[in-house]
């Protein structure tokens, strides 16, 4: 980001001065972060701002302005309301998955809202097909109601952000929150009359065979951007369609029946 170059640079007294004014932290970081800065951020002076009133996510930006590198604030709240640009894939964000686009030089940022698999279709002893050599295959269906997921996007090299827990270890963990994009399998859907839904599991009579078939794979590629953040893209180009990042250990008791588990959905609808 550019930084101003005719302006004198930004210091303490300044910072002090636009939160005594009321100004929103979000708006004193984001000058912050478009200005050149001369700041005394020594204990004393530290003291001096957390006296004033300036917020900790506004020391945060001061020292991470200093360092050249991303501090974190002192609250250490991921899932408070984030601070900064709402649009910027480097700001602060809630934990979750986003889609990033760009229209008409405009950054935008959404928000996947996770779906749960209200129901499942699994064949069974009486529904399996039979064969001269026992029980055919029997398949383990998730479904999401309705035929189109909520959000719609156009283009079909979608950008997706990732802002998960990188220091709970994963999903074994109380927090529950996923650490790495690998928890995640990019799947599409197959379109019924009134839902979604995919195969999540097959069995024949020599035993089960878990996990997603390929055929409704999408392969991921992710780069770690630092601080739980995950830049994650398709390696093709979809087609149009309804798709969801499928959390594959979502901690749910009943998840490889197809109950209860979270897909995170959205559909492509290119335009002509």
């Amino acid at each position: 980001m550019l930084k101003a170059q005719g302006d004198p640079p930004m210091t303490n007294e300044e910072v002090i001065a636009l939160s005594k004014a009321g100004l929103a932290p979000s708006v004193i970081i984001g000058k912050i972060r478009t200005s050149k800065t001369q700041f005394d951020l020594s204990t004393d002076a530290l003291i001096k701002l957390k006296s004033a009133g300036v917020s900790d996510d506004v020391v945060a930006a001061m020292l991470e302005a200093k360092s050249g590198r991303p501090v974190a604030a002192a609250t250490g709240d991921r899932a408070a309301a984030p601070a900064g640009d709402p649009n910027d894939p480097m700001s602060k964000h809630n934990y979750g998955i986003y889609f990033y686009e760009e229209i008409n030089g405009q950054r935008k940022m959404t928000q996947l809202m996770p779906n749960v698999s209200a129901q499942n279709r699994t064949g069974g002893l009486f529904t399996a097909s039979v064969t001269p050599f026992g029980l055919g295959k029997v398949k383990t269906k998730a479904n999401l109601p309705g035929r189109n997921a909520t959000l719609q996007i156009t283009t079909t090299q979608p950008v997706f952000y990732f802002y998960l827990d990188v220091t709970s270890g994963g999903l074994n963990t109380s927090s529950g929150i996923p650490s790495t994009p690998n928890e995640f399998t990019l799947i599409r859907f197959n379109i019924r009359s009134d839902n979604r839904e995919v195969t999540i599991a097959k069995a024949n009579s020599w035993g089960g065979k878990g996990g997603l078939s390929d055929e409704y794979v999408v392969p991921l590629k992710a780069e770690d951007l630092g601080n739980g953040i995950f830049r994650v893209t398709p390696t093709i180009n979809l087609k149009k369609g309804e798709y969801a990042f499928y959390l594959v250990n979502s901690g749910n008791s009943n998840v490889n029946a197809g109950v209860g588990a979270k897909f995170f959905d959205f559909g492509v609808n290119p335009i002509p």
